[in-house]
């Protein structure tokens, strides 16, 4: 029974990370490009939300002292008119 609930919770783990996979790859090439730095794939898991979810569009996002821009694509799309 312990088995099956370590396998559970590896299973959840890996996918967890793996749904962020296209993100950090967008977080290091935004941050190579804006501060000429490579970032671990650890680092750049933990600016995900930063980088695509909590900041404005067009605003600039402070990663390690170095302004990186906002990687949300638009702040709502408005259905309807």
């Amino acid at each position: 029974m312990k088995k099956i609930g370590m396998l559970i919770s590896l299973t959840v783990a890996l996918a967890g990370s793996q749904a962020f996979a296209g993100k950090i790859e967008d977080v290091q090439a935004a941050v190579k490009k804006a501060c000429s730095k490579d970032m671990e794939q650890a680092d750049a898991l933990k600016k995900v939300k930063d980088l695509f979810l909590t900041c404005v569009p067009g605003s600039k996002v402070d990663v390690d002292g170095c302004a990186v821009p906002c990687l949300k694509e638009n702040s709502g799309a408005v259905v309807g008119g």
